[in-house]
């Protein structure tokens, strides 16, 4: 069950780090999702969207609604060397 932050404009979904990690993602994340404690907020457009091509089963999501600042205090998360500029 993963939770699915929804904002006024984006969305994110809560996913445990080591869930990334065993699965050889963390290099894929992009530094729009977010970073707090064991979990990683992926941007639900970007790199949600490129995990669920690694799941091998359709997950279930708890909505959460917030606005599109929640996420201003977390960490943004800084991925893989292709995200260096």
């Amino acid at each position: 069950m993963y939770r699915h932050f929804v904002g006024d404009t984006k969305g994110w979904v809560e996913v445990r780090k080591d869930e990334l990690e065993k699965a050889g993602l963390l290099d894929s994340i992009s530094p729009s999702s977010y970073i707090k404690n064991d979990y990683i907020y992926l941007d639900e457009d970007i790199d949600f969207s490129f995990f669920l091509c690694y799941l091998d089963f359709e997950p279930e999501f708890i909505s959460v609604n917030i606005n599109d600042t929640y996420f201003d205090n977390y960490e943004k998360f800084k991925g893989g060397q292709q995200w260096i500029i």
